[in-house]
């Protein structure tokens, strides 16, 4: 969780948690529209202020015209905070399993 730790707004971690379910990595990019339609609501009115936080912290790079992809250290977050949210979701399901 150290990673985390790089003074990332909600924002910021709702699209790197989304870009890590997406399995975004420095080969696959993503286009901003499908970014935009896979989050909620509430975060896309912000949501080119925070691309450009998220570009000027290292973690995501542009890679075309509206494309993105995600750097080393951003891959690495972006896949902690899928798993994260992960365990959360599912976190009562190991009893139902064992049953």
């Amino acid at each position: 969780m150290s990673d985390i730790d790089v003074n990332l707004t909600d924002d910021e971690k709702k699209i790197l948690e989304l870009l890590g379910r997406l399995h975004v990595s420095q080969n696959k990019n993503i286009n901003e529209a499908t970014i935009r339609k896979k989050l909620p609501q509430q975060y896309h009115k912000n949501l080119n202020k925070t691309i450009k936080s998220l570009i000027s912290k290292g973690l995501l790079r542009h890679y075309r015209n509206e494309n993105y992809s995600l750097n080393t250290k951003g891959k690495k977050i972006a896949e902690e905070l899928a798993k994260q949210l992960r365990d959360n979701v599912y976190s009562g399901l190991h009893i139902l399993l064992q049953i």
